[in-house]
């Protein structure tokens, strides 16, 4: 690994050009698929998952098991809109609550659009959704007769129309505690969607409805299993966007408090650079998805990447000032530093790279990447440092 080093402190225009060029290769490989896909039908476009569910194998039995029984019994994915109102005494019962409810449930059943993807219908199923514009209210008609009606056929205009709809809604067992509160305080929509991994679009739309009424007295609150999922997934990835990077500044900070020359660690930033391009772009050319756990891959090769170049770097500071040589102090520096290196950048790889024994096939990509993205760093760290120096 010395004598690599050498040759990169002889040759230092030729092996920071390769590295530029290298990096270069690489955001191509990405961007050109991604951004014209089927252009090149051999390179592998960007793919993003942010649904927890595919941490596990599309094989494991309890997700077989899952889906069957989704299947069987018809069960969709669903959002949830609660609606509470504390001000008013009679509680979301009230005629200007009831007309926003009415009006969020309309707005609700139109959250259908084509899937450019599948040329499907998605979004919201209306057929399936609960809110008290939408279920039965059942009374008895008479001597052997039955009557269904809608709960709330139309938004109440008389608080006494409203208290109506409450107390048709207490006699239904279905109803009482599930649609509406036993207290009369909150109401429930139940919004079914065809995916959830559409949850995110639909809750935006509907927050801008619920924007649409102004100022209101009661409180919406949207929920779900569906939203938890998607919203954590998107954001988590906008959180990626910034924290990546931020993450940099911070290493840069720090060293600059160490060396006071920015000079100097400029090399650890490009090799921190070099060594993420090269592993994102290894992680998504080949095909592989970019999972939460994959989100995360820059923000662990980032550090690590910089370990070895902090040593190289303070050693180099220390025998500097004695030797008043770059060439020599850089051979002295890399001739005491080459094995301790390697055997930490081995360790390191080990201990990631046994994550691709784990059952869990996200968390196996994530530890096989970083493993790789470790052996890079090290090999940019040995030859990149020096030909900076």
């Amino acid at each position: 690994m010395q004598l690599l080093s050498n040759v990169a402190a002889d040759r230092p225009k030729l092996f920071m050009g390769l590295a530029g060029l290298l990096s270069l290769v690489m955001i191509l490989l990405v961007a050109v698929p991604s951004l014209a896909p089927g252009k090149v039908p051999f390179l592998q476009p960007l793919h993003i998952d942010t649904d927890p569910e595919n941490m596990l194998a599309p094989g494991e039995p309890v997700r077989v098991f899952h889906n069957d029984m989704k299947k069987t019994f018809t069960l969709n994915d669903m959002i949830v809109v609660g609606v509470v109102d504390k001000t008013d005494e009679n509680g979301v019962f009230n005629p200007a609550t009831l007309r926003n409810i009415y009006a969020l449930t309309r707005a609700a059943e139109k959250i259908r659009w084509t899937d450019p993807e599948t040329g499907q219908t998605a979004g919201v199923l209306a057929v399936d959704l609960l809110a008290p514009s939408t279920v039965d209210n059942i009374e008895q008609a008479g001597l052997g007769a039955v009557r269904f009606e809608w709960l709330m056929s139309a938004p109440p205009k008389t608080p006494e129309a409203a208290l109506a709809v409450a107390e048709k809604a207490a006699k239904l067992p279905f109803l009482n505690g599930t649609l509406v509160s036993e207290d009369r305080k909150a109401i429930a929509l139940y919004i079914p969607i065809t995916s959830k991994n559409i949850s995110y679009k639909v809750a935006r739309e509907l927050e801008e409805t619920i924007a649409s009424f102004g100022p209101t007295r009661e409180e919406y609150h949207i929920t779900g299993m569906p939203v938890a999922q998607d919203t954590f997934g998107v954001e988590m990835f906008k959180q990626m966007a910034v924290s990546a990077p931020m993450a940099m500044v911070l290493i840069f900070l720090l060293m600059w408090f160490f060396f006071r020359s920015v000079k100097f660690i400029i090399s650890p930033m490009i090799v921190a650079m070099v060594s993420v391009i090269f592993t994102m772009g290894m992680l998504i050319g080949t095909g592989h998805t970019v999972h939460i756990m994959s989100s995360m891959i820059p923000v662990f090769i980032m550090p690590i990447a910089v370990l070895d170049a902090v040593h190289i770097l303070s050693d180099f500071f220390d025998r500097y000032p004695l030797m008043k040589n770059r060439r020599k102090t850089l051979d002295h520096v890399m001739e005491e530093l080459s094995r301790p290196m390697l055997f930490t950048s081995l360790t390191t790889t080990a201990g990631f790279a046994s994550l691709a024994f784990t059952p869990i096939p996200p968390v196996q990509t994530f530890g096989i990447f970083i493993a790789l993205g470790v052996v890079v760093a090290y090999l940019f760290t040995i030859t990149l440092v020096p030909a900076y120096i």
